[in-house]
């Protein structure tokens, strides 16, 4: 018995014929449901999923010694707001996702700018490009470019959006990495506890 014969070779092409059909298929589906813009992006945000306070865990200590810049050039030690809770987002102007938290940010923001919240929306990239960005948008959190040449190891990430939110120990309790719906019951609540 040959292994190699006309019909092994006729369900070989078949079989890899149907397989590259299904893909450009799939393919086809997967991107027309992809959003087109933050817009549309934004409007299918959900909430991240907290832990229940008695569950929390600490994920890092927070690396102090990180320094940031303000987009007017003005320099910022993370070690300044020890005691506080922090929110520390990385996002990029390039990237759809970030862009598309970005309202439900400026809201959960507004709702503690009179906290002992400390937030920090932080670009690797150059300020001129973030301040070209932000010049077009009515946002008012604090955005910042890192000081250093990278993102200290505690808060690397595969990509962006990342965002940590920090306890006045210095402890990571939360880390989500994607874009999320910020402005929720459940993020509030979560933060209003650890102060």
């Amino acid at each position: 018995m040959r292994f190699f014969n006309k019909q092994f070779f006729i369900g070989m092409i078949s079989g890899v014929i149907l397989s590259f059909a299904l893909f450009l298929l799939g393919g086809h589906f997967f991107f027309l449901a992809m959003p087109e813009n933050a817009e549309q992006m934004e409007s299918t945000l959900f909430p991240p999923q907290f832990p229940e306070q008695s569950r929390l865990s600490i994920q890092g200590k927070t690396d102090y010694r990180c320094t940031l810049k303000t987009l007017d050039n003005k320099e910022i030690k993370l070690s300044d707001f020890r005691n506080k809770v922090l929110f520390i987002n990385f996002w990029a102007t390039w990237c759809i996702p970030c862009i598309a938290e970005m309202n439900s940010l400026q809201k959960l923001y507004e709702s503690f700018k009179d906290e002992d919240v400390q937030f920090f929306l932080i670009s690797n990239e150059d300020g001129k490009t973030v301040q070209e960005f932000l010049g077009k948008k009515q946002f008012t959190f604090p955005v910042c470019i890192l000081g250093s040449e990278s993102v200290p190891q505690v808060f690397k990430t595969e990509g962006v959006p990342a965002t940590f939110i920090v306890n006045r120990e210095g402890g990571i309790v939360f880390k989500h990495i994607g874009a999320a719906k910020w402005d929720d019951e459940s993020c509030v609540n979560f933060i209003k506890n650890l102060l």
